[in-house]
């Protein structure tokens, strides 16, 4: 290969069946499902969340990440569009809904037996559902890739790069406000 120049370098060209196109499509509109189920679980917590939030600061950071989901939800949608596909927009928001209240009682039991108070307990959850709905994203990135979608990996990675951003701040908070729950039972 060294020595070889570009001219003489031939593209091998591999025809997928349609079957098998379909089932990969299947298996995509599965996942993609995952990723609104995600989105909607978060939405949910935030818009629980911002509400609870004493400190100023902390609040408009969280109301911003908040505001930026319109935006992650239309491109969750556009991923069904990319692969040909529709959402079914009525089930992923009830699902989404049910396993955001699952969890936040997980957690909450968790943060009670843990001595953690008040509205941290929201940060603490934004966290982890945050990083749900990141990695349900780059998972989306990957088969976007691995299928040679550019539109499905481009859309992912503009919001794993966003959600990124917004772990790194939910998790400063959360962080920063953890003594003040748990040492001081004090509201955040």
């Amino acid at each position: 290969m060294e020595g070889m120049n570009m001219q003489e370098q031939k593209a091998i060209l591999i025809e997928l069946g349609e079957d098998y196109i379909e089932m990969q499509k299947n298996e995509m509109e599965k996942w993609f499902e995952h990723i609104l189920t995600a989105q909607t679980a978060l939405e949910v917590m935030l818009a629980k969340a911002v509400p609870a939030i004493r400190e100023p600061h902390i609040r408009e950071a969280i109301e911003k990440i908040q505001e930026s989901q319109q935006h992650h939800a239309e491109s969750a949608d556009n991923l069904f569009r990319f692969i040909g596909r529709t959402a079914d927009d009525r089930k992923d928001r009830i699902l989404g809904t049910v396993i955001g209240k699952v969890e936040e009682a997980l957690l909450s039991f968790q943060d009670f037996l843990a001595g953690a108070k008040g509205s941290w307990q929201s940060l603490h959850h934004l966290l982890l559902l945050n990083q749900q709905a990141m990695g349900a994203f780059a998972v989306g990135e990957q088969l976007g890739l691995s299928v040679g979608s550019r539109e499905v990996a481009d859309a992912c990675f503009l919001i794993v790069h966003d959600k990124t951003m917004h772990q790194l701040l939910l998790q400063e908070y959360m962080l920063e406000m953890a003594p003040i729950s748990i040492l001081y039972k004090e509201q955040v």
